[in-house]
């Protein structure tokens, strides 16, 4: 019993991770987990060493395994796009799946033991979402709840996963007598009163279709009846914030358009801002009538399937297919409780980007080796012919986590770093911040807005071609038009007239509901006296309805209107 009250702790250890607040860039809660998973799988290798038990490799490992060596591959055959960040949060995870799987194998542990732990996290997020809706503060300033997340998007979906577990237990061990079915008669209540209110479609229909597998006993004699209901809640919820669904369709419909182009390997890891980017240009000249008012810039597919269709083509997205069923599959068998909430949390990332955030991927990294590690593993080993498998691949897999962690821990202390200095220069176009910027840049070349605040210092300093040299590294990492903006006024400086009218044209072709490109061209035009195009561009800034009216907006047509009245 104590081996299994310590492995409960340590999973208690890891998921105390998943409630710490979440933050965009690397930050001292990545060093600690990496020490916390460090700690953990010396534990266990202890554990495993004692109780000799056996280590037994599975279907889930297997694919885990060819994941692992596809992506490292891959993105070191095609290096092309900055994908650190990517690949250092790949190895955490890996160091984690090996360490949880070490775990496991040493002391069996009931998936309600799990479950607990998660609903613990899930109660906390909870509390901490109604403290803010009394109190009246969040961590953004447009929303009222968000809980330990930046926006109420991916907060919402631990609502949602502990309100589905929740009923799941309560429908499964409804005994009366059960610890967990006790607590679960108010416990669905109180998700439910709070998931409404962060106002996430992509939660609420997750958990309304995992609450109808629950239920489906008893409400498949009404299912004509639930599938009118359910036709009319989409349809509502579609008009509810129809200009975020119709934004979110223009992404889903690029990233197809982008895995077509390069369809078996996918363009390359970290490679998804620039070829939406590119795959955006193409469609919009294609179909200039299409209506791209509600497009935006998007630093993901809002859906992890397109996500790595675009970056790992077919290959990686049967191998992550075949992961997905499998555990699936396993966890179900195994009670199906921690399957229920996984297979809620996977519905959410078709309309989402919760595994960008680091909850959500160590939830999903222990669903996985717990569905990885099979209860025949426990038995005690017989005789030394086995001492490979409660011996040296134990070991060998801990050498993997202690190596993988030390390089990560390495890594993301000097990005912290590097972070840190940057933002004491943030905001400050001094040339003699110059050198400290080319100093992080290494580090750096990830984080869109760093490059563009070193592009905008090296053209304050003249340097115009270095500018442009950090825009197009900008261009690798974000779909942000001003990227090219910028880009086609360092062209002007330098008289390079030809070149500014591309990336003005080029600016506008890749976000076609932003004003500002048209005014730069009609300015361009203006400059070399080209009366006729800058009558016609005049024309179009003034008749142009933006997607955000402002002052700047107004401004510009305002110039419109009065190159129009002169000509």
């Amino acid at each position: 019993m104590k081996y299994q009250i310590i492995t409960i702790i340590c999973i208690g250890v890891v998921l105390w991770f998943s409630i710490i607040p979440v933050e965009i860039h690397w930050c001292d809660t990545d060093i600690r987990f990496t020490e916390a998973i460090c700690a953990v799988s010396a534990v266990a290798i202890l554990m495993v060493l004692q109780r000799r038990h056996r280590f037994i490799p599975s279907s889930i490992d297997a694919i885990v395994s060819l994941s692992i060596v596809y992506v490292m591959v891959r993105a070191y055959v095609d290096s092309t796009y900055p994908c650190a960040n990517f690949i250092l949060r790949f190895m955490q995870m890996l160091s984690l799946y090996v360490s949880s799987r070490l775990l496991f194998s040493s002391a069996p542990v009931s998936e309600k033991m799990i479950v607990f732990v998660i609903l613990f996290c899930a109660i906390y997020e909870a509390y901490l979402g109604a403290n803010q809706l009394i109190k009246g503060y969040s961590r953004h300033h447009l929303f009222a709840m968000t809980g330990s997340f930046l926006n109420p998007g991916p907060y919402s979906i631990f609502l949602g996963l502990g309100m589905v577990m929740s009923c799941y237990i309560k429908q499964k061990y409804d005994s009366g007598k059960d610890v967990f079915s006790s607590l679960m008669t108010y416990l669905p209540l109180i998700f439910l009163i709070l998931l409404p209110a962060t106002w996430s479609r992509a939660a609420l229909l997750s958990a309304a279709i995992c609450l109808g597998i629950i239920y489906w006993e008893k409400w498949k004699r009404w299912k004509w009846q639930a599938a009118l209901s359910i036709v009319a809640i989409l349809m509502g919820l579609y008009f509810l914030k129809k200009g975020s669904a119709d934004g979110r369709s223009v992404i889903y419909m690029i990233s197809l358009l982008c895995i077509q182009q390069h369809p078996l390997f996918g363009s390359g890891i970290g490679s998804f801002c620039h070829q939406y980017a590119e795959g955006m240009e193409i469609f919009s000249l294609q179909h200039p009538a299409f209506d791209f008012h509600h497009a935006d810039v998007t630093s993901n597919a809002f859906n992890i399937l397109l996500q790595i269709g675009v970056e790992q083509g077919i290959v990686g997205l049967c191998l992550a297919i075949v992961l997905v069923v499998l555990i699936l599959i396993k966890l179900f068998k195994k009670g199906g409780v921690l399957g229920m909430g996984l297979l809620c949390l996977l519905l959410f990332s078709m309309f989402s980007y919760p595994f960008e955030l680091l909850p959500y991927q160590i939830i999903f990294v222990l669903s996985a080796a717990y569905a990885a590690t099979d209860k025949a593993e426990c038995a005690i080993s017989a005789g030394w012919h086995e001492c490979y498998r409660h011996c040296i691949l134990p070991m060998a897999l801990f050498c993997v986590v202690v190596l993988s962690s030390v390089f990560t821990y390495k890594q993301m202390k000097e990005r912290i770093q590097a972070e840190t200095d940057y933002q004491l220069m943030a905001g400050s176009r001094h040339v003699a911040f110059i050198e400290d910027y080319y100093e992080l840049l290494p580090l750096l070349n990830c984080n869109k807005r760093f490059l563009f605040d070193f592009a905008k210092i090296l053209a304050t300093d003249g340097r115009y071609v270095d500018s442009n040299g950090m825009l197009r590294l900008g261009t690798l990492v974000s779909n942000d038009p001003m990227f090219y903006v910028l880009q086609g006024n360092n062209y002007c400086e330098m008289m390079l007239f030809d070149e500014a009218e591309k990336a003005y044209k080029k600016a506008f072709a890749i976000m076609p509901n932003r004003l500002y490109p048209l005014y730069q061209l009609m300015l361009l035009y203006e400059k070399r006296e080209q009366r006729e195009l800058m009558v016609q561009m005049a024309q179009q800034v003034a008749r142009f309805t933006e997607k955000v009216t402002s002052p700047a907006t107004e401004e510009m047509k305002k110039k419109a209107r009065e190159i129009l009245s002169k000509n």
